[in-house]
């Protein structure tokens, strides 16, 4: 049963969301409780006992998914073809809950005639622990001449996940487009490629839209997609919810949600969220980062930098709490505690430009133009190719009136692709 948190939880999400935007008729009902119904009418149905395990693992609760799918196996009589498929879905609701042994057990206690799909399922269980090397052996065993086209699917989204796991990126999309080939009508390769894409710095929207297109109560396609979207567009905010209907156990979309709330300024519907989040989990990092985002947002730095000192006890090595810190010092016009706190956000992630950045806007605020100057060189020293860094420092350089290098450094901007050009023009002309 789900907790009386969780039930608040999606309660006050569909309150929020639904009124914050317009949402399809399908998105009002969940997987679960459209599964719940048809088992209810036809409580001798394996294949609707399937359907409903496998949408209550995907919502999150794994305990009623494996008692489902035990009755559904049942129900196989455990011999057919069918049985195999509830036997494949309770290791992979085994796996969810990081129960490799059994999962892998699962997989092995396939019947001879399915060694193909035990050898598939094996491998998914050996990625649980990212065990390239034994999921990719699983995979060499597999006869494609005794396996059906679900299960050479299965085998080619597993492969890409190994390749994956080796860092090997153009293997990967491979294998996913591969396996998209394969069966063209199966969402999970879109899931796969639009993830690795948006991962790597491309446009994954159109591959996890035909996902949500195929399966559109599947919260992780939802939540994916979600973040590919412009951050707090009303599409991203409504996909965000729509996950979150999908699968209330799970957090992340619920933080995106309240995180696209905070960049949409629906400030009052960020706390709400934010304060399910606290409910559910007192120490969520992220929320109480975003909750110190929405207090700085108030006018309130001195209650963001408790949450953010909060969030950093936690997890020391986050570096959003640094950062939240330090924007709060510099709105209460510490500068010297905010330099300080910028610069140790670099050091936990020195391949985010963003402290940099901060901290020269923050001395430039402060009449630290020296020092903006600096921060400014430096980003575009690491960070070349950055819009933002070369903002940054014509910024500081018309603030010091070097006309010429703030005039080199605004073009080299507007080179760099992916800025404001607009924005960038209206600083330009300001220089003449």
């Amino acid at each position: 049963m789900q907790s009386k948190a969780l039930k608040t939880a999606v309660t006050l999400v569909l309150g929020v969301a639904f009124s914050m935007v317009a949402t399809t008729a399908s998105a009002d009902e969940s997987a679960v409780e459209s599964a719940r119904a048809v088992v209810k009418a036809a409580p001798g149905s394996s294949e609707a006992s399937f359907a409903y395990g496998k949408a209550l693992r995907r919502a999150g609760r794994e305990g009623d998914a494996l008692a489902e799918l035990r009755r559904a196996f049942g129900l196989t009589g455990g011999k057919s073809e069918m049985a195999t498929r509830v036997q494949w879905e309770l290791a992979r609701t085994q796996i969810a809950r990081r129960a490799f042994e059994q999962a892998l057990a699962t997989c092995k206690a396939m019947p001879a005639s399915a060694e193909a799909s035990s050898h598939v399922c094996a491998a998914e269980a050996h990625l649980l622990w990212r065990r390239g090397t034994q999921a990719e052996a699983e995979l060499a065993s597999v006869n494609p001449a005794k396996a059906s086209a679900e299960v050479q699917y299965a085998a080619k989204v597993a492969a890409g996940r190994v390749h994956e796991l080796a860092s090997k990126d153009v293997e990967a999309e491979a294998a996913y487009r591969e396996a998209i080939r394969l069966s063209e009508r199966s969402a999970d390769a879109y899931l796969s490629l639009g993830t690795l894409l948006r991962r790597t710095g491309r446009d994954g929207a159109p591959s996890l839209r035909k996902a949500v297109e195929l399966d559109p109560h599947d919260p992780f396609a939802l939540l994916e997609l979600g973040r590919s979207l412009p951050q707090g567009s009303a599409e991203a905010l409504a996909t965000f919810k729509r996950a979150v209907i999908e699968r209330p156990a799970g957090l992340e979309a619920l933080r995106d949600l309240a995180d696209g709330l905070l960049v949409a300024q629906q400030l009052s519907d960020a706390k709400e969220i934010v304060a399910t989040i606290l409910k559910l989990a007192p120490n969520d990092v992220s929320a109480r980062v975003i909750a110190g985002r929405l207090a700085l947002a108030d006018g309130r730095p001195d209650d963001a930098i408790k949450q953010g000192e909060a969030a950093a006890k936690l997890m020391p090595n986050v570096q959003a709490a640094r950062l939240l810190v330090a924007d709060a010092w510099s709105k209460k016009g510490e500068i010297d505690l905010a330099v300080e706190a910028y610069q140790a956000a670099f050091w936990l992630d020195n391949s985010d430009l963003t402290p940099l950045v901060s901290a020269a806007a923050a001395c430039l605020a402060a009449g630290r133009v020296t020092s903006a100057k600096a921060f400014g060189a430096r980003a575009t020293k690491d960070f070349g190719h950055s819009t933002l860094a070369w903002t940054a420092l014509g910024d500081a350089l018309a603030a010091d009136r070097d006309v010429p290098g703030a005039r080199a450094a605004y073009e080299t901007a507007k080179k760099a692709g992916g800025g404001d050009v607009a924005m960038l023009d209206k600083k330009l002309a300001r220089l003449m």
